[in-house]
């Protein structure tokens, strides 16, 4: 495979929050007086945030709404998303006295780089990679926090080229993200690999817009998510695997 640069997308590709969201919501809600199990907050969790997401889907492509990014481009309109999802989230485990102060604490936690964790390949995989000449670029969709959250994990200074959809105006798998890397890179579309653990939004996306595309399926991690047609398709359990795919 053939490629000057690599791209990656942050969540469960880079880094994952520890600990896991669920528990931290758990958390939240037992400090309003309120007892839950974290494994069933993450539950639902998880069902908030994908009926939310086509939910918002569903009204943009019918033109109810102005704005095609959930996570939004600002800090308010990122805080009126989870706010959403938070409320959601909780409403199973009954309504907390002092909602709005469990928001911002669970807003600020996932602001802070103490929150997430950087998977074990990540960083020799980069070592490797900067060794072989290549570039390494980030394409997420995130709210405003990421670019603060790469500073402090360490990987502002690795990543030469974050491109972060709530500064683009668009998400993955829209091509107009992907083209922005190229265009922040100088290079080709063709000349590029883009990394991440999403088949619809990474593989796809990229593919569609002309880059290579690697599919990373952790062992553990999404494991519900649809096989899609194996022609073709590049997979890896570590992002180890990427760096021998380019030699």
């Amino acid at each position: 495979m053939q490629a000057d640069a690599v791209f990656f997308d942050a969540g469960g590709t880079l880094i994952y929050a520890e600990p896991p969201v669920g528990e931290v919501y758990a958390q939240a809600l037992r400090q309003t007086g309120i007892n839950a199990d974290g494994a069933e907050v993450q539950r639902r969790f998880e069902e908030a945030w994908r009926r939310l997401r086509r939910q918002h889907a569903a009204a943009w492509s019918e033109h109810r709404r102005s704005d095609p990014l959930p996570y939004g481009r600002t800090e308010a309109e990122a805080k009126d998303w989870w706010r959403r999802v938070v409320r959601e989230s909780f409403e199973p485990f009954g309504r907390p006295d002092h909602f709005e102060a469990a928001f911002l604490y669970l807003w600020d936690h996932f602001a802070s780089g103490a929150a997430w964790r950087l998977y074990e390949d990540v960083l020799p995989t980069f070592d490797a990679l900067e060794r072989k000449g290549k570039g390494i670029g980030l394409i997420s969709n995130w709210d405003v926090r990421l670019p603060g959250l790469l500073e402090q994990l360490g990987l502002s200074k690795r990543i030469r080229w974050p491109v972060v959809s709530c500064h683009v105006g668009a998400e993955k798998p829209h091509p107009s993200v992907f083209l922005r890397a190229a265009e922040a890179s100088g290079l080709p579309p063709g000349r590029l690999l883009h990394v991440g653990d999403s088949y619809a939004e990474d593989v796809l996306g990229a593919t569609r817009a002309g880059m290579g595309a690697v599919w990373l399926r952790r062992p553990g991690e999404r494991g519900g998510e649809p096989e899609p047609p194996a022609d073709g398709l590049i997979i890896v359990r570590s992002l180890r695997e990427v760096v021998a795919l380019l030699d």
